[in-house]
């Protein structure tokens, strides 16, 4: 019998999947309602939907503010003004800093 074991060698191929995924930062409370459009690392899947990963932290917290005010209108801000008005000052902080960091 040879000493070879395949369900093994994927197990091995497997473990620093896995291992990186414990060290994964949890998404933060104010970033989940993100995450359906946008992902949690800020790279949709969807074409059309915005990048956020890598963009400047008071780009996004200005845009977000401008969206929760009204101020940015039509299209697709306002569907972000449904979700925007949820939102407090530190949960704005919070997301900004989140998808800056991606």
């Amino acid at each position: 019998m040879s000493p070879f074991r395949p369900e093994f060698a994927l197990l091995a191929l497997l473990a620093p999947c896995a291992a990186w995924a414990d060290d994964a930062p949890a998404v933060p409370a104010s970033v989940s309602s993100c995450v359906s459009c946008h992902s949690a690392d800020g790279n949709p899947l969807v074409a059309g939907v915005p990048i956020l990963a890598g963009q400047r932290e008071d780009y996004l917290q200005s845009a977000l503010k401008s969206y929760r005010s009204g101020y940015r209108k039509g299209g697709m801000a306002d569907v972000m003004g449904v979700y925007a008005k949820e939102l407090s000052d530190s949960d704005i902080e919070e997301i900004a800093k989140w998808f800056a960091a991606n």
